[in-house]
């Protein structure tokens, strides 16, 4: 379907749905006109029950309508998750590790075609290549990997940055965002991980992996 039919299509679907919110006000209209001319109850509660059916029928014609053309995965991302940190102080390499657990709620299965990270400081970005997923059996997820309707994905993450003055002691942020097959990000993104790099910490994931639980991101940081 070209972009001008899905247009056109959504133009018509507003289209309807206006026509019944006009209805629904005439139906209002006529209700108001009863209770001055007319003390019938039977048919003043028969009007005021075609007024509750055009209500509810706006919502849910407008649904179908909407839905009939327009297939569409619609993807939720688990937040805030924890972040892992592993240093590898002789070649200046820094390896992020995070829980990815994505659903897919919308009619039609997604797709998760990239990824783009950045960090600072000092600023640095970081697409596809320097990503890798696993799943809970520990083998490789290839990019792009699919998130079917109704079903759950989880895997694990990963990130690696290298380069002088990664680990400098101060506050840090890492923003990963996740691609979907419409080349936008997805809803929740980017992921935000903010930590202070201590010379503790510094010397335990020079070690080995340290998880952090708590990497919240102040506003405006």
């Amino acid at each position: 379907m070209s972009a001008d039919d899905s247009q056109l299509r959504n133009d018509r679907a507003f289209e309807e749905i206006g026509a019944l919110k006009h209805q629904v006000e005439g139906l209002k209209r006529d209700v108001e006109g009863l209770k001055t001319e007319s003390r019938s109850w039977i048919r003043t509660w028969g009007v005021y029950l075609g007024i509750l059916a055009s209500v509810f029928a706006v919502p849910r014609a407008a649904k179908e309508a909407f839905d009939s053309f327009y297939q569409h995965p619609k993807f939720s991302v688990l937040t805030p998750v924890p972040l892992t940190l592993f240093y590898d102080a002789p070649h200046q390499k820094v390896t992020f590790s995070f829980p990815v657990l994505a659903s897919n709620y919308g009619n039609r299965g997604g797709v998760i075609v990239a990824a783009t990270a950045h960090f600072e400081p000092p600023p640095m970005d970081a697409t596809d290549p320097q990503f890798k997923f696993t799943d809970d059996t520990k083998h490789t997820v290839d990019i792009p990997f699919p998130v079917p309707v109704g079903v759950s994905k989880s895997v694990v993450g990963s990130v690696a940055f290298t380069g002088s003055g990664l680990m400098n002691p101060g506050r840090h942020r890492l923003d990963v965002t996740l691609i979907g097959d419409d080349r936008k990000p997805l809803p929740m993104m980017p992921m935000q991980f903010c930590f202070e790099i201590t010379e503790d910490l510094l010397a335990v994931i020079s070690q080995e992996s340290q998880r952090l639980l708590n990497t919240p991101c102040e506003q405006g940081q």
